[in-house]
């Protein structure tokens, strides 16, 4: 029988998503020993490649977008229409998003491209455009707002995962609000039969000298006058060394950008191996498997090691994650704590007893308890138990795993991820936790 591998650590993050890994992240920017345990990881691996903060719920339909207000005052919009919203519950401390947007992208790049002032607008291969408080490089040329001419949809002779005729028709509704003419285009990338390539094949596929600039070629033939940018397919390489954006933007002679993706996501493979670099490179212990513990100061087992840390953060995630789970009623597994769904002016850990169906609406567009149900916490994401009062000394939660938003439908999910992953990180490595 194996003896189990004693760890101390300042700080332990349970959970290896954008939340728990900016959380780790920060508290070892900060000083701590950190060790951050996981079962797999997170659903970052599904991100578009944009982040999200908050769109302006104040927003009138229509308006130029050059209107649009930048990120924190576009959260506090926000959190002053959602009392429950972490963003609300941070209070002042909202105050801290651009500093830790930044943090992300410093510790991100050279994925991630710098913040600006104002959102980028973004394009989906379904002609919509969405506003961005960070995105990666490979996207960031595509902004609408930074287009000099006409942008031109590239679609790859042969591929199935983009209607190059259907986006162009969409990002061409957007002229009105002060974005570029659109045109699509069709070119031959010159890898054979690409209709049969997944996403991540054909991104590797074009990272071979020679690949991507054969693609620049074909799209520079096919561009219309006046073309000041180019978009294609999410697929410009899976490794960012490879610098398959500026190969095939020299080659075509203009800017090339990537479009959002769907899931399977290239971007988002990107995203989660940026994010273990990072942990590696900052010195962050990354353990595998369930944690089964009591809490922040006592033993903890991750497998085969036994992990100490006075101080915690809960960067679970919510029902993917495994963060929260139905046990009679939702429930957060590691540490029984208790959690609170939100319905109009109604919230509580009462509401999360009830069936999973009476949680829903049939409205999309309105409240949904169940989506929205999570940890409450203090405005220094400290876990509150059933009386309101810090379930522990030295716990602290981040992400997904937060009540009170609906990240699925208000466009915050990694803006959460990244401004509670960054205050509970920094507030984990203090002795004091923070007060």
């Amino acid at each position: 029988m194996v003896s189990p591998r004693a760890v101390a650590a300042d700080v332990l993050v349970v959970g290896g998503g954008m939340a728990g890994a900016i959380a780790a992240l920060a508290a070892r920017e900060a000083g701590a020993r950190v060790v951050l345990a996981r079962r797999a990881p997170g659903a970052t691996a599904l991100s578009s490649g944009a982040i999200g903060v908050a769109p302006d719920p104040l927003a009138l339909p229509g308006e130029p977008l050059r209107a649009a207000r930048e990120p924190l005052e576009a959260a506090r919009r926000l959190a002053r229409l959602r009392p429950d919203h972490p963003y609300a519950v941070l209070g002042e401390r909202l105050g801290a998003l651009p500093e830790a947007l930044a943090f992300a992208a410093r510790v991100l790049a050279p994925l991630l491209a710098p913040p600006l002032e104002r959102p980028r607008f973004l394009a989906t291969p379904f002609g919509t455009a969405v506003p961005a408080a960070l995105c990666q490089r490979s996207q960031a040329a595509g902004d609408l707002l930074a287009v000099d001419g006409a942008l031109v949809v590239a679609g790859l002779r042969g591929h199935l995962g983009l209607d190059a005729a259907l986006a162009a028709a969409g990002l061409e509704r957007y002229r009105a609000r002060g974005g570029p003419r659109a045109f699509a285009v069709e070119v031959d990338p010159g890898l054979g039969e690409v209709g049969l390539f997944r996403p991540h094949e054909l991104a590797r596929a074009l990272e071979p000298p020679g690949a991507a600039e054969a693609l620049g070629r074909a799209i520079r033939a096919a561009l219309p006058a006046g073309a000041g940018a180019a978009l294609v397919p999410p697929v410009l390489g899976l490794r960012p060394e490879a610098r398959v954006p500026e190969r095939v933007a020299a080659a075509a002679g203009i800017p090339v950008a990537e479009l959002l993706a769907d899931v399977p996501s290239v971007p988002g493979v990107r995203l989660q191996a940026a994010l273990e670099a990072a942990l590696a490179a900052a010195g962050v212990e990354v353990v595998q498997g369930a944690l089964q513990g009591a809490g922040p100061g006592k033993p903890a087992m991750v497998g085969a090691d036994e992990i100490t840390a006075p101080r915690w953060v809960l960067a679970t995630g919510r029902f993917v994650g495994g963060g929260v789970v139905r046990r009679g009623t939702l429930r957060e597994p590691v540490l029984g704590l208790p959690v609170q769904a939100a319905e109009g002016r109604e919230a509580g850990v009462d509401l999360a007893a009830r069936p999973a169906a009476s949680l829903t609406g049939a409205a999309r567009s309105g409240p949904q308890p169940l989506l929205s149900a999570g940890l409450r916490v203090d405005a220094l994401l400290r876990p509150l138990d059933g009386r309101g009062r810090p379930a522990a000394d030295g716990l602290f939660a981040a992400g997904a795993v937060l009540g009170g938003h609906e990240q699925a439908s208000d466009g915050t999910g990694l803006g959460v991820a990244i401004l509670t992953g960054y205050l509970a990180g920094r507030a984990a490595a203090r002795p004091g936790g923070g007060e």
